[in-house]
């Protein structure tokens, strides 16, 4: 089975002739097996495939100033990847009535790894988000504004960036958006992953928005995008604890 897959793997990666990797397949890893080993003819045939997604792969992004880890009601890991998909999705967004998008909703489910403190490799950032979701920005109402409050009291937090609220006997108290006090007589646009968008993870505050525009950008390119450019402009890469999503004792 992992000869197949394998090949599956290099077919994928080859249909272009400057080789871009449109997925990472776990099975890549499968090339040090014994089988690959005693056919040289084999190692041959893949070698140039292989030395390529090592590159690629291993190449440095940047630099993290702090091990990133996720964790409930709020994790350095969920809030860094929130924060910039909030900020790549508004780059990328240009919408006819010119309104920008309020807040970030992910799940700490679709993280699928740790970013280490110092160098962030591509491959890093595959294991990270090995998925192929991609930014969906949605606009519903305020009364499925309060759902979504609703369920990040009961669930105990998500990765969120936008919103700043209170969690207290599983009720959410205390709701701002963008600084404001939430209103629920307005609309919100909340850019998510399409799998969340589609009602994934229970997220069913999702279920009929007013609006949906899928931006077709996976999530994973938005991060690197996010994560060179912090690069080129001379900056490592960091998090904080701001109390976004905090327990009221």
């Amino acid at each position: 089975m992992k000869f197949f897959s394998l090949c599956f793997s290099l077919i994928l990666f080859s249909c272009s002739p400057y080789y871009q990797v449109s997925s990472l397949n776990s099975s890549y890893f499968d090339l040090k097996d014994s089988l690959v080993k005693n056919d040289s003819a084999f190692t041959a045939e893949i070698s140039p495939y292989k030395n390529h997604m090592d590159k690629t792969m291993n190449e440095v992004l940047n630099f993290s100033e702090v091990a990133m880890t996720k964790d409930n009601p709020e994790g350095l890991l969920g809030n860094f990847v929130a924060d910039l998909i909030l900020k790549k999705s508004n780059d990328y967004y240009h919408p006819e009535d010119g309104k920008k998008i309020n807040l970030c909703i992910l799940n700490n489910g679709g993280l699928r790894t740790s970013l280490p403190k110092g160098e962030i490799t591509r491959g890093k950032v595959f294991e990270l988000m090995p998925f192929e979701n991609e930014l969906s920005v949605v606009t519903i109402s305020g009364k499925s504004f309060k759902m979504l409050f609703e369920y990040l009291a009961k669930t105990g937090g998500a990765p969120v960036s936008g919103i700043k609220m209170g969690i207290e006997n599983e009720q959410p108290v205390l709701m701002e958006v963008n600084g404001k006090l939430f209103d629920s007589t307005s609309t919100f646009k909340v850019v998510t992953s399409d799998y969340l968008a589609n009602g994934g993870d229970k997220y069913s505050f999702f279920s009929n928005p007013l609006n949906r525009e899928d931006l077709k950008i996976k999530v994973r390119d938005a991060i690197i995008e996010f994560i060179v450019e912090e690069k080129e402009k001379g900056k490592s890469i960091n998090s904080t604890f701001d109390g976004r999503i905090y327990y009221v004792h």
